[in-house]
């Protein structure tokens, strides 16, 4: 009996000096990939989680024509890894990005004709399962002017993905653009699946020649907002100077307003301009 309780004790001693081995340690299994890229850093702790932290695009909103305001941190990763938040502030511009996962109720067709009628050139965010099932339409607005931007193969939180995947999600996305839309891509720009994304992610993505694609003004428009005119209202109550302006393709408020949104930026005096210029 003695023997046995002095086994138990033991065990009990040992599973615990392991366990707090591996606290004051840091389990590394199946994080080598993504801390590898900062030399020497592979087991720093603190500066490898900060490297690989997921985090989500945010912003208080402009106001009365005021810039929105981001964190120093997020201002110095826009920065260093040449990512897009807001164009040019100098400049009484906008310009319009429109993400699309899949196609409603021939919604697109209705915003090519508005952006048509009012020449305006926009960027559509969409993903490889458009691209497959609406061919037609990503060659219509390719040969319209318009560009065709990276939203991934799969729309996955890129920050939670290994590197081999971050690349096969983006550069899997282009061969599809290619092969199934016949798009020769000129302005390589790609927007991360719901704004996610960490420092990691931003430099494979520099490094694949993409620029990330935040925005500056932003709706609920992927829930239902109760008409076109809450579409319209919630964006022109955000407009600045170099504006990036995120709509979903799929909200019927946002094309039933997009005529109207698109006349009230310019009343207001912004110029419309592709992403690459803004």
């Amino acid at each position: 009996m003695r023997n046995r309780i002095f086994m138990v004790i033991l065990i009990v001693l040992v599973v615990g000096s392991v366990t707090a081995l591996n606290i004051l340690t840091g389990d590394k299994t199946g994080s080598r990939e993504h801390s590898s890229l900062i030399p020497g850093q592979e087991n720093s702790g603190g500066a490898a989680e900060v490297y690989d932290r997921k985090e989500g695009w945010g912003f208080v909103k402009s106001r009365q024509g005021k810039l929105p305001e981001v964190t120093a941190h997020q201002r110095d990763l826009v920065k260093k890894y040449d990512a897009l938040f807001m164009g040019d502030n100098s400049k009484k511009q906008v310009t319009l990005t429109f993400d699309l996962g899949y196609e409603k109720e021939g919604l697109t067709p209705r915003i090519l004709k508005i952006l048509k009628e009012n020449n305006v050139k926009a960027s559509f965010f969409v993903t490889t399962h458009w691209i497959e099932k609406e061919p037609q339409l990503a060659r219509q607005l390719i040969s319209e002017g318009h560009v065709l931007g990276n939203h991934t193969v799969k729309h996955k939180s890129l920050p939670t993905l290994s590197d081999s995947e971050v690349k096969q999600e983006i550069l899997g996305w282009e061969k599809i653009a290619r092969d199934a839309a016949g798009y020769k891509i000129k302005y390589k720009y790609m927007r991360p699946p719901m704004g996610e994304y960490s420092e990691r992610t931003l430099k494979l993505t520099r490094g694949l020649g993409y620029r990330t694609a935040f925005w500056s003004v932003a709706i609920k428009d992927w829930l239902p907002m109760g008409g076109p005119q809450e579409a319209i209202k919630g964006i022109t109550a955000q407009l600045h100077n170099g504006a990036v302006v995120l709509l979903h393709g799929n909200s019927e408020d946002v094309v039933g307003g997009l005529d109207r949104i698109i006349k009230e930026i310019r009343k207001r005096g912004y110029g419309i301009v592709p992403i690459y210029k803004i």
